[in-house]
């Protein structure tokens, strides 16, 4: 399959198949035109077929297919344009729908070679979004109704929306639910994409001392058991608590790996605000004030770096969302049901995860699925960690060869986690596995050597866990090889290692460190 780069950078892909193959072509093809969005290609040729998606034409080199949604067509055998038109409604986190969806439809318009022709309110609240082709052709209708969370899973289960945002994971109610409608495996990656990610912000006032506060503490804060600033090394001062509405993702995501380590509620007396950016602008304007918020919406806010129970204090870095350490971290997600999406709404979700919207995401100030890269010199405080966990002095050998061997490497922001209680890789990282075998398959590694470096918590005999990582680790080998096409990667660009649970993450103390701990980290160096 080819592509053809129009003059706004969109793309038409097109297939070309031997001209012998066409000599028995249908009498009643007749020749049309066939015009990218923006003028710049111009194809003719006669219409041997249109199946919904492609458009089969005919000309003098052969059969060339194209796809239908990026090109007008002229002719009296094209198809009526209704055909070619989608309407759908996005529904869910606000978090999602307030700016970043409306700024990846844009995005997706203008791929298409297209442009936002409407932009109003409409009379629910909902935002109408139409994208029109620079013929004035009308190509899509798209509402965005921005709910919550809870409301992405609702509008999916009645049929009121085609695809739902979610803050948060669907939660296992929910998804039977779905099973019992016949909606399909919501938890499949076919109908749970993961747009983006981002962390929640405990945040204060610019002006408070508190720079750092446990789980534990922000729990009981919270929950009104902590009253005073006094009580977590702050001034005598009261704490007034700022929250989001029950039925937010953000407050579920809030609830349940803050709340729930301590088994209480966020406080009735927390002043409640139905926006994150508000909720972060009321708390930056209140000396005494505290809430949650997301990544993306800080503002004038300060953010406290989280201490766990072992010591580990993790900040909000993008670095730290990315690799999914930042304890408060949480994957933003776009759900479908089992049901046939229309054209564009198929078409968009498949947008999301290319290169140009990850740029859209991140200017969005989220955090994009891209690859970052940090130096052994850059995690200091990783090393430290690591230090103080180690229980022996053959725990100490293995830090200090662990980092002898990473002094001159870069680790990747690219982590690969397995599903709970499983050796199977989470939905996120197989994608990612795809990814890195392209990567490599494509020359993105051209004279680097990729470590795969395997780790585990600390449950069981250490030298059997560092068996074990080193398998977790093979395993992801193998993974990428099958992703890419034979022979592309050479047998010694990539290595192997398992270290077992020498370098945690998290506190292997609670359940969720335990999870992260068990990882395969992605790092690169120069071959020499």
């Amino acid at each position: 399959m080819d592509s053809i780069k129009t003059a706004r950078g969109g793309l038409i892909r097109v297939g070309f198949a031997a001209a012998m193959a066409l000599t028995a072509l249908p009498a009643f093809a007749q020749q049309v035109t066939l015009q990218s969005y923006d003028g710049s290609i111009t194809l003719r040729g006669n219409l041997v077929e249109f199946d919904g998606q492609n458009y089969q034409i005919s000309t003098a080199i052969g059969a060339i297919t194209i796809d239908a949604y990026q090109v007008t067509c002229e002719g009296e055998t094209c198809p009526d344009p209704s055909l070619l038109r989608s309407e759908f409604r996005i529904a869910g986190s606000e978090t999602i729908g307030a700016d970043l969806m409306p700024a990846l439809i844009e995005g997706y318009s203008f791929a298409l070679d297209a442009d936002i022709a409407s932009n109003q309110i409409n009379a629910d609240g909902s935002l109408g979004l139409a994208i029109e082709d620079l013929n004035g052709g009308r190509i899509a209708d798209i509402e965005i109704a921005s709910l919550n969370s809870e409301g992405a899973f609702s509008a999916l289960l009645d049929g009121s929306s085609t695809i739902g945002m979610a803050s948060r994971a669907v939660r296992p109610r929910e998804a039977q639910a779905f099973d019992a409608a016949d909606l399909g495996n919501i938890t499949d990656p076919s109908q749970e994409h993961i747009l983006a990610l981002d962390g929640i912000l405990v945040v204060v006032a610019r002006s408070n001392p508190v720079h750092n506060l446990s789980i534990e503490e922000m729990a009981g804060i919270f929950s009104g058991e902590i009253t005073n600033w006094s009580q977590v090394g702050g001034i005598n001062a009261p704490i007034n608590v700022y929250t989001r509405e029950d039925g937010a993702g953000t407050r579920a995501v809030f609830q349940q790996n803050v709340m729930d380590v301590i088994g209480s509620e966020v406080s009735t007396n927390a002043v409640i605000v139905d926006d994150n950016s508000d909720l972060s602008d009321a708390v930056a304007a209140d000396p005494f004030g505290i809430g949650f918020t997301g990544y993306a919406n800080q503002r004038n806010a300060q953010a406290v770096g989280i201490e766990e129970v072992c010591g580990i204090v993790t900040q909000p870095s993008v670095f730290n969302i990315k690799a999914e350490e930042y304890p408060l971290a949480r994957r933003l997600y776009l759900y479908t049901t089992n049901a046939a999406l229309p054209n564009h709404a198929r078409n968009l979700l498949e947008f999301v995860n290319s290169d140009e919207a990850q740029d859209i995401i991140a200017d969005a100030g989220f955090i994009d699925q891209g690859i970052s890269s940090a130096s052994m010199s850059e995690q200091g405080l990783r090393l430290a960690s690591a230090m103080i966990s180690a229980e022996d002095v053959g725990q100490l050998t293995d830090v200090r060869d662990f980092a002898t061997l990473m002094l001159n490497a870069e680790r990747l922001s690219t982590t690969l986690r397995f599903q709970p209680g499983s050796s199977l890789l989470d939905a996120k990282a197989q994608r990612d596995v795809v990814r890195i075998a392209e990567l490599l398959s494509n020359g993105g590694f051209d004279n680097k050597e990729v470590l795969l470096v395997g780790f585990t918590d600390s449950i069981g005999r250490p030298d059997l866990n560092r068996a074990l990582s080193e398998r977790r680790a093979e395993q992801v080998l193998e993974a990428i090889l099958d992703s890419a096409p034979n022979g592309t990667i050479a047998d010694d660009q990539v290595t192997v290692l398992g270290f077992g649970e020498i370098s945690p993450v998290g506190c292997n103390e609670t359940f969720t460190g335990r999870q992260v701990n068990r990882r395969v980290e992605i790092w690169v160096r120069d071959r020499v």
